[in-house]
């Protein structure tokens, strides 16, 4: 064999040991962990917002499950694969500290809180300038269902409401004047509970007369006004208002826990709050 057939072998050689290494390495970088993330609806726009750079980051798919918290719960408690718990209501995530498959190391944190606001439906149909204007005859309400967290919150709002406008007194008056005795519970006036906040918002953005007004949170209402919603929203004061927390947690069955671990350590570092503060968190 000559010379000339040598170094041709060889640079064929070299050709092929390299394709090799390529499509090897293709393959490694293709096969991407796979991060199943429950979080609860209110949360599904700012989760989105981060989750390509952590993908980025860390070489990982997540995969974004988003519902009612209880409907989460129900889910993890049945073994549907999941690697971190994100609920609107930390009683979820505390619940799972003693029901199987628990939380890793039996810990959750509360990251957050959301207050409640109102949505009002495009153009304002019921003519509504205030909380106690739900309670006017003809006004559409509709809520979260009490057993989401979003109905739970909005159901305690309305009982304070009742026991601090409710009780028919010529003398009750709010110091700020524009609230009056409520003479009737806005309860009367809820055509529907819907399956999650996102449904609330859904109806009373739809502007076809089903819905005039809903209780949503504060978030909701921040990423409508930044997408510029034909919608508008109302602030429930302070002292009837509902401050709900949210709790997170790494589901005890992951099989990524380092790195479920590392998605929940996010949200509890500075540019996690920031970024939570930024879509109407921590309200």
């Amino acid at each position: 064999m000559n010379t000339k057939n040598i170094a041709i072998i060889l640079l064929v050689m070299m050709i092929t040991a390299t394709i090799i290494v390529c499509v090897a390495h293709t393959k490694t970088n293709s096969k991407q962990t796979e991060l199943r993330v429950f979080i609860a609806s209110s949360l599904i726009h700012v989760t989105e917002d981060m989750k390509t750079e952590f993908e980025k980051d860390n070489n990982v798919k997540i995969i974004l499950n988003s519902d009612a918290s209880s409907t989460l719960y129900t889910q993890i408690t049945s073994r549907v694969p999941a690697d971190v718990f994100m609920s609107a209501d930390q009683k979820w995530t505390n619940q799972l500290l003693t029901n199987d498959p628990k939380l890793l190391n039996d810990r959750y944190e509360n990251f957050t809180t959301n207050s409640l606001q109102i949505i009002l439906a495009p153009g304002n149909p019921g003519n509504i300038t205030s909380i106690a204007d739900l309670a006017n005859p003809s006004v559409k309400v509709v809520l979260a269902a009490p057993s989401v967290p979003a109905g739970s919150y909005a159901k305690a709002t309305i009982w304070k409401i009742d026991s601090t406008w409710g009780t028919p007194n010529s003398s009750q008056y709010v110091s700020s004047g524009i609230y009056e005795k409520f003479n009737a519970t806005i309860y009367q006036n809820i055509v529907s509970y819907e399956n999650s906040v996102e449904q609330v918002v859904g109806k009373v953005s739809l502007g076809v007369g089903t819905a005039d007004a809903g209780i949503i949170f504060v978030s909701d209402g921040t990423y409508g006004t930044s997408t510029g919603t034909q919608v508008t929203f109302l602030e429930i004061p302070a002292e009837v208002n509902t401050r709900g927390t949210y709790g997170i947690g790494v589901v005890g069955s992951t099989q990524h826990p380092e790195l479920a671990q590392k998605f929940m350590d996010y949200w509890l570092s500075e540019v996690g709050q920031k970024l939570l503060t930024e879509y109407g968190f921590n309200s």
